[in-house]
């Protein structure tokens, strides 16, 4: 069971009534932002709150909250749970404004690299993060049942477009890159585009392109930058984190650590 502020009020839901793409999810259609927490603080959630705001504007679904009533829910509902370092989220559907957590509970052996799998699998709306989640989540649970990470999302060309929760960057004769288009503008990889000491191309990447890599990884704003050593039975480089993902991964550290 899940203590989740609804409205302003607090009330109490199984797991699954809050999953969006779930057969048991509660509500309409709509909107939601997953986020972390460090130290009790939320992090980058400005983007966040951002896309949100964006994204309910293009679909025309009101927001009858100000930014910083939302902002004092948040901050409300992170406090009254124990852990520090929490993963929450905010759903908007139609006439609520949903904002649970739930511990982060981050393994951290992924960032000694993931195994992923590759699944023919288009994400609706793919600039907006709608609760119409089904496919991406039928994906996901996918990757889990072969003990993978993610699955990395594939168009009808077998063109990399982003993982089923997560968006993917590469690493090529040296040169860093990512999709440009028809993908979730996730706010990790905007803090990467936004900051990176590398310079950043966009281009594409088919799924027979994977033995010629050097480096992949995915990010989310849960888990951060996650190196990828393996892409179905395929060893990505030399089968662990490379020195760019490395290089990354601290300066996302510091990064996370300036919002606080």
């Amino acid at each position: 069971m899940i203590n989740a502020l609804v409205n302003g009020h607090w009330e109490t839901y199984d797991t699954d009534q809050l999953q969006p793409g779930s057969d048991l999810f509660d509500f309409e259609t709509g909107l939601y932002e997953t986020f972390r927490t460090l130290e009790h603080k939320p992090v980058f959630l400005k983007p966040h709150l951002d896309r949100l705001f964006d994204s309910a504007k293009e679909i025309g679904l009101n927001i009858f909250f100000t930014r910083k009533e939302i902002e004092e829910m948040i901050k409300e509902v992170i406090a009254q749970f124990k852990d520090p370092d929490q993963r929450a989220r905010i759903l908007l559907v139609p006439e609520k404004l949903i904002i649970y957590t739930t511990s982060l509970d981050l393994d951290l052996k992924i960032y000694k690299g993931v195994l992923t799998i590759t699944v023919p699998t288009l994400r609706n709306n793919p600039h907006i993060k709608t609760t119409d989640h089904k496919d991406c989540l039928d994906a996901y649970y996918n990757a889990q049942k072969n003990n993978c990470f993610d699955a990395i999302l594939l168009d009808g060309d077998s063109t990399v477009l982003e993982g089923s929760r997560s968006n993917v960057f590469w690493v090529r004769n040296n040169s860093l890159l990512t999709q440009k288009a028809d993908v979730l503008p996730g706010v990790t990889r905007q803090i990467i585009l936004s900051n990176s000491p590398f310079p950043i191309k966009f281009g594409n990447l088919n799924v027979f392109d994977f033995e010629r890599l050097d480096e992949l990884f995915l990010t989310n704003s849960g888990s951060g930058i996650i190196p990828v050593i393996k892409v179905n039975s395929l060893k990505i480089g030399k089968g662990k984190p490379g020195p760019l993902t490395c290089e990354l991964m601290k300066l996302y550290e510091t990064w996370m650590g300036n919002e606080i």
